[in-house]
């Protein structure tokens, strides 16, 4: 790295529009950090830290890791245990569809919302780093920062780990064991998130040989899922065929301390940056080249608000006011907007002619940025137009696909196509929304603090069979 740190920093927060205030408490925690921590940092947790605006944080480590700063990594988390089954470095390597989690020996759903998350490392510490020496340290490494059973799943593991075994890249090491009758257990290693089950067979070895067993371990798992060894004293040979530090353990399944976990119900992550939300920021679409993606890319979406504008009589504003006025106007109505999205947390997917699609990672966000609109609007038009120009906007939450668009990240389904609809329902100065949006007691109450009063309707939308239900939000501002 020729630059240093401090100097690239600068350029991000230039680029991020970061002030020196918020970027000298960047800069101060970034060298606070321990090399495993530095090592897998979660942005928002880290801004908490450094007293700085999330968006803020992950602004700068998109900018960061543009410049080689940082490394962003996507991680693909087992909504069971928090571990982190896989990590990329390229978007177009996240499963498409479902992953696998050997620990828990289970397939989850592949979903942007929730099982993609996105964490930054810290380049100039030399990372990766080894873990191997503290368990604590290795086991959160590996597993989601955000998980709220970390910790008793590390206890779980330090009172259930019957034998392991260390290696490094090409050894080979005994791992030895008692096998008791009745009793289940489980072989894994979490740097390469693998697992395999080893069956207790009750008839006993002959006297003084102990029953013996080979494995090896590649970067896509165990040799065999699964292996029968008779009970009592065991010995598996174990080989590290990969080109890393490995930490085999054996864990007694305890299903009495298993359920206490699960018990306490299903794990509400903390706050993170999934994948929806990084591809939903302004500043990684600006940095991140998307044609660059796989041709036939498709990732899921949960829940997405998707965001559209139109500039209602923008025709008559060249008549009116000549090519070179009405052509600024236009221009800088692309400028506020975008602002407003990128102000909102959001991200400007695409235009086309005077509209523009927008996308939040929540109803909230897309909301409150279509009042912003409203507002930047009056501003730039001011007595001009009248009613006669004006912004239209509609919105729609719901499940998308995430697609590759040629030139852009886009995004497909109905949602998408309710929204365009929608906002072509809406007159100049109006909001319209879905009942997905409406049903939101926080989306009515903000529109009603900034003065807009709605009204349902039911409207017939192309292509789509049954009559939708929406609201129709105007200010008298």
């Amino acid at each position: 790295m020729t630059q240093s740190v401090s100097a690239i920093l600068e350029t991000a927060a230039m680029r991020g529009a970061c002030d020196s205030v918020e970027l000298a408490r960047f800069d101060q925690h970034l060298r606070l950090l321990s090399r495993s921590q530095a090592a897998r940092i979660n942005p928002f947790e880290f801004a908490d830290a450094a007293g700085i605006s999330s968006e803020t944080a992950v602004d700068l480590f998109v900018h960061g890791a543009k410049l080689g700063l940082f490394d962003l990594e996507w991680g693909m988390i087992c909504s069971l245990c928090g571990g982190i089954t896989n990590s990329v470095a390229e978007l177009d390597r996240v499963a498409e569809d479902t992953l696998h989690c050997s620990l828990c020996d289970k397939d989850v759903e592949s979903v942007l919302d929730d099982t993609v998350e996105v964490s930054f490392a810290y380049a100039a510490m030399g990372i990766p780093v080894d873990l191997h020496d503290d368990f604590a340290t290795y086991q959160h490494y590996f597993t989601s920062s955000s998980y709220p059973f970390r910790d008793d799943w590390r206890g779980y593991h330090e009172r259930n780990t019957v034998a392991d075994v260390k290696l490094g890249p090409g050894e080979t090491g005994p791992l030895h064991i008692r096998l008791e009758v009745g009793q289940g257990y489980r072989l894994i290693c979490l740097d390469t998130h693998s697992g395999a089950d080893l069956r207790v067979a009750e008839d006993a070895p002959a006297v003084g040989n102990a029953p013996t067993a080979e494995l090896s371990l590649s970067s896509a798992g165990f040799s065999r899922s699964e292996i029968s060894i008779p009970a009592g004293d065991a010995e598996i040979t174990m080989t590290n065929g990969t080109d890393q530090p490995v930490w085999c353990r054996v864990l007694r399944l305890d299903m009495d301390a298993i359920g206490e976990i699960m018990a306490k119900g299903a794990p509400q992550f903390g706050r993170r940056l999934t994948g929806k939300h990084l591809l939903n920021n302004q500043a990684f679409r600006d940095c991140f080249a998307m044609n660059e993606l796989a041709p036939d890319l498709k990732l899921k979406l949960r829940s997405l608000t998707l965001l559209f504008t139109d500039l209602k009589g923008s025709t008559a504003l060249y008549d009116r006011e000549g090519d070179l006025a009405a052509y600024r106007l236009v221009q800088n109505h692309f400028m506020a907007l975008k602002q407003v999205v990128r102000s909102h947390s959001g991200a400007v997917i695409k235009t086309m002619g005077d509209a523009v699609m927008a996308a939040f990672p929540t109803g909230n966000d897309g909301a409150a940025a279509a009042v912003a609109m409203m507002a930047a609007m009056r501003d730039l038009v001011g007595d001009r137009g009248g009613d006669d120009v004006g912004l239209k906007v509609g919105l729609d939450a719901g499940p998308a696909l995430a697609i590759n668009g040629g030139r852009n990240l886009d995004y497909f389904g109905q949602t998408v196509n309710i929204a365009a609809r929608v906002q072509g329902l809406a007159d100049a100065g109006e909001i319209c929304l879905t009942s997905a949006l409406n049903d939101d007691g926080d989306i009515p109450a903000m529109l009603a603090r900034s003065r807009f009063t709605g009204s349902p309707e039911l409207a017939h939308l192309k292509g789509v069979s049954a009559e939708e239900r929406i609201y129709r939000y105007r200010t008298a501002m």
